[in-house]
C-alpha cells in the first residue's frame, strides 16, 4: 500500500438550518485516505457519519451549510468545501464514486438499469452506447447476479432493495474512482452477499488502487476488511487508529460502550409464547408473480401463531418483501389465500378494509420513501392515529411523543424532517408510525438493518417488551442470522420464493440443508472477522471455508439472485 494520500479532510464543520436555532452536525472533522486503504467510519445513528459522505461528494441539502473546512483531492486543494467553485459535476462519479445507503432512491425510477449505466458513463465519456452494454453486464456479473441481461432490462420497483443495493455498488465501480465513499454498503444485504461485496472492495483496493471510506454502524462488517477505523460519536471523533487497536482494544468509554451493544444483541431471548396459540396468520398455497412470466412466491404456506415471533430468514430476491406486502394486502398474490383470524383478507372490502389497517401495520425497508418529507417526526407518527380516528388531538400527540422517546428520538429530532434526518433515525421513526395505532400482527421488513447496533439492542427489547405485555404476532424479515437466532421463537428459511423449512431459532444451525448451511456459514465468516482481526488473510476464513463451500456446491441453483462466485477484478 502506498503511503500518498488520495483523500484529505480538514476542520469540517456542518450545520442544519431549523425553525429555532441551528443544529450543529460536524465539529471540525480531520482525517485522510491513502491510496489502496480502507477506512471504516463507525458511530450510531444520527452521529454524523452520511453528512460526511454528502459533504465530500457535494451532495448536502439545501438546509446545510459548511461552515468551515478544507479539501484535498489527489493534488487539488479546495478551501472550503461548501464553496460554489467546487466543480462536483467533475469530482462526482469519476474521481470520488458515491455508494448511498438508500440504494432505491438514488436510482431513477422511470429508466431501466441498462439506461442508468449508459447515463453514467457516456456523461463522463467513458463509454461510448455500443461499450455500455459489456460493461454493465461484467460488473453485474462481478457483484453475483445470476441473469444480469434480465436485470439491465429492469426498472429499480421491480428489484428487492439488496439487489438495487448491488446496482448502485456496480455503477460506482464501473466509472473506476479512486476512492469510493460506501455509506453503509451492506446493511441492506444478505449475508452471502455481504461477503462478496467485501471481497470485491478488497480485491478492488489491491488490484486498482482503490481507496474506501467505509460508513457502517456494522462492527464485524468494518473489522473484516478494514486497514484503519474511525468512530465518530455526535459529530466529533472520538477515537481514530489501526482496526485491530481500535476494535479489539478501544480506549474511548464510547467505543467500548459500540461493542458491547453486540454482545446485549446476543443475549436476547424472546417472551414465553402464550399458551393458546391461535393462528392469527395463515399464509395457504400462495403464489406471485411479475412481468415476464418471473415467479416470486412459489406455493408458499406459512401460519404465524398468537403471541409468536416468527422471523424469515433468506437472500436478497428470494420472495422475503413481495410475501409481507401480499400479507398487508399491498400485493394481490395469484394464487392461493392469506387469512387473517380465519378471514380472507383478499376478500376485505370498504370499512372492514380500513379497520385491518389497524391491526396489521408493516415497516418498510426503505423507510425514508415511505415518510412524507414535508411533515416532522411528530406529526408522521400522528398520520395514522389520525386515519383511523383513534383518539383526540392531545392523545395523539402524548402517544406519538411517548413512542418517539421510546424508540430514542430525542426532543431536537422530533421536529425535523426526514430530509433533515439520518436513514437510522426515519427508521425508528418509521417503527414508531406503525407501533401507533396497536396492531395485531407487526411485519417488520428489514427494520433494524439500518440502525447501530446500541439502538437495535433497545428496539429489539422494546418489541420484546410490548410483545409480551400485548401479546401481538410479528414477523420479522431479515438477512441477518445472528439477530433472528436471538430474536424469534422460529425462524422459516425462503429459498427461491418458497419456504424451504421452518425451524425453532435455537436449532436453526442442526438444519442440514445445504442453502441454510450457507447462509449460516457466510455470516460466520463476517462475525467471526472481530476475532480474527491482524491474521494472514490466507488464514483469515480457514473456519468457515470448508462447511461454506460444501454448502455452495451442494446448493442446486433457484431462480434468485445468487450467481456464480466473484471473479477476480
Amino acid at each position: 500500500m502506498e503511503n500518498q494520500s488520495v483523500l484529505e479532510v480538514r476542520d469540517l464543520e456542518v450545520t442544519y438550518r431549523q425553525r429555532e436555532h441551528p443544529a450543529h452536525v460536524l465539529d471540525r472533522i480531520s482525517f485522510d485516505l491513502r491510496r489502496g486503504e480502507i477506512v471504516s467510519l463507525l458511530g450510531e445513528s444520527g452521529s454524523g457519519k452520511s453528512t460526511i459522505a454528502k459533504a465530500l461528494s457535494g451532495l448536502l441539502p439545501p438546509s446545510a451549510h459548511i461552515a468551515g473546512g478544507s479539501l484535498r483531492i489527489g493534488e487539488d486543494v479546495f478551501d472550503s468545501c461548501g464553496a460554489a467553485h467546487v466543480p462536483w459535476e467533475r469530482i462526482r462519479g469519476k474521481r470520488i464514486g458515491m455508494l448511498v445507503q438508500d440504494a432505491r432512491q438514488a436510482l431513477h425510477p422511470l429508466m431501466k438499469i441498462r439506461e442508468q449505466f449508459a447515463d453514467a458513463l457516456r456523461f463522463h465519456r467513458m463509454a461510448s452506447a455500443a461499450q455500455v452494454p459489456p460493461i454493465a453486464f461484467h460488473y453485474l456479473d462481478l457483484l453475483g447476479f445470476a441473469d444480469p441481461e434480465r436485470v439491465l432490462e429492469s426498472y429499480p420497483f421491480e428489484l428487492s432493495g439488496g439487489m438495487c443495493q448491488r446496482v448502485c455498488l456496480a455503477l460506482a465501480l464501473c466509472l473506476e474512482p479512486a476512492v469510493l465513499l460506501a455509506d453503509e454498503p451492506t446493511s441492506a444485504l444478505d449475508t452471502v452477499s455481504q461477503r462478496d461485496v467485501l471481497e470485491l472492495l478488497s480485491r478492488s483496493r489491491e488490484k486498482l488502487g482503490l481507496s474506501v471510506l467505509l460508513i457502517t454502524h456494522d462492527i464485524a462488517v468494518a473489522s473484516a476488511i478494514s486497514d484503519r477505523a474511525l468512530v465518530l460519536n455526535r459529530g466529533r471523533l472520538v477515537e481514530a487508529g489501526d482496526a485491530r487497536t481500535v476494535l479489539r482494544s478501544p480506549r474511548s468509554d464510547y467505543t467500548r460502550q459500540l461493542l458491547a451493544s453486540r454482545e446485549r444483541i446476543r443475549e436476547l431471548r424472546p417472551p414465553e409464547p402464550r399458551a393458546d396459540g391461535e393462528a392469527v396468520l395463515e399464509v395457504v398455497q400462495v403464489s406471485k408473480g411479475f412481468a415476464g412470466n418471473r415467479r416470486v412466491l412459489r406455493d408458499v404456506d406459512l401460519t404465524v401463531p398468537r403471541g409468536r415471533i416468527v422471523g424469515i430468514l433468506g437472500e436478497s430476491g428470494s420472495g422475503k418483501s413481495t410475501l409481507a406486502k401480499c400479507i398487508a394486502g399491498l400485493e394481490a398474490p395469484d394464487a392461493g389465500k392469506i387469512l387473517y383470524k380465519g378471514r380472507d383478507v383478499g376478500a376485505m372490502r370498504g370499512a372492514e378494509r380500513r379497520r385491518l389497517c389497524r391491526y396489521i401495520q408493516l415497516i418498510f425497508q426503505d423507510a425514508r420513501a415511505c415518510l412524507h418529507p414535508g411533515r416532522t417526526a411528530l406529526e408522521l407518527v400522528q398520520e395514522p392515529l389520525r386515519y383511523m380516528r383513534i383518539g383526540n388531538g392531545k392523545e395523539r400527540r402524548e402517544k406519538a411523543l411517548a413512542l418517539l422517546q421510546a424508540v430514542g428520538i430525542g426532543e431536537e429530532a422530533m421536529h425535523r424532517r426526514p430530509p433533515q434526518l439520518s436513514t437510522g433515525q426515519c427508521q425508528r421513526i418509521a417503527i414508531a408510525r406503525a407501533l401507533a395505532p396497536g396492531p395485531d400482527l407487526l411485519l417488520c421488513d428489514e427494520a433494524v438493518s439500518a440502525l447501530d447496533m446500541t439502538i437495535q439492542a433497545q428496539i429489539l427489547s422494546l418489541l420484546h417488551r410490548l410483545q409480551e405485555s400485548f401479546g401481538f404476532s410479528l414477523v420479522m424479515i431479515s438477512h441477518d442470522t445472528r439477530m433472528l437466532r436471538s430474536f424469534c421463537h422460529e425462524i422459516a428459511v425462503m429459498e427461491g420464493g418458497a419456504i424451504a423449512e421452518v425451524r425453532p431459532a435455537e436449532r436453526l444451525h442442526e438444519s442440514e440443508r445445504p442453502y441454510t448451511q450457507l447462509l449460516l456459514a457466510c455470516a460466520s465468516d463476517i462475525e467471526g472477522a472481530l476475532s480474527r482481526k491482524g491474521e494472514e488473510s490466507n488464514d483469515r476464513h480457514d473456519s468457515g471455508d470448508d462447511r461454506r463451500d460444501a454448502a455452495r456446491n451442494d446448493t442446486e441453483q433457484q431462480p434468485s439472485e445468487r450467481g456464480a462466485s466473484l471473479v477476480e477484478v
